[in-house]
């Protein structure tokens, strides 16, 4: 891996231990950072499966945004949930973006 990737997952890996500092019990995930597969992906999970990916465009949006993606691939990895269109964290596509408290509530209501 070289330092520009690890800059990069660094910044997801981050997020994860904010959600676990906040007291949510998450298992490891493990992080990948990639080229999206389809035009304005942002992320991407295996249900269940504790495995997210992450595009170098979601990281580039900024941090609120950023949140908003791993926390949704997050809540797909950890409980394979799927997508949830009057969810503003779960829906399919990335819109109003939420605070990171609104955030990490949402991602509350999932995990627990």
């Amino acid at each position: 891996m070289n330092d520009n990737t690890y800059s990069l997952r660094r910044k997801v890996i981050n997020l994860i231990y904010e959600v676990k500092n906040s007291g949510v019990n998450l298992p490891r995930i493990e992080v990948r950072i990639g080229e999206p597969r389809k035009q304005n992906l942002l992320g991407c999970a295996l249900l269940k499966d504790n495995k997210i990916w992450i595009t170098d465009d979601a990281i580039k949006m900024g941090e609120d945004a950023l949140r908003n993606v791993v926390f949704h691939e997050i809540v797909h990895a950890v409980t394979g949930f799927g997508h949830d269109e009057k969810c503003p964290l779960m829906c399919s596509a990335l819109g109003k973006l939420l605070n990171k408290k609104d955030c990490l509530d949402k991602l509350k209501q999932y995990i627990n």
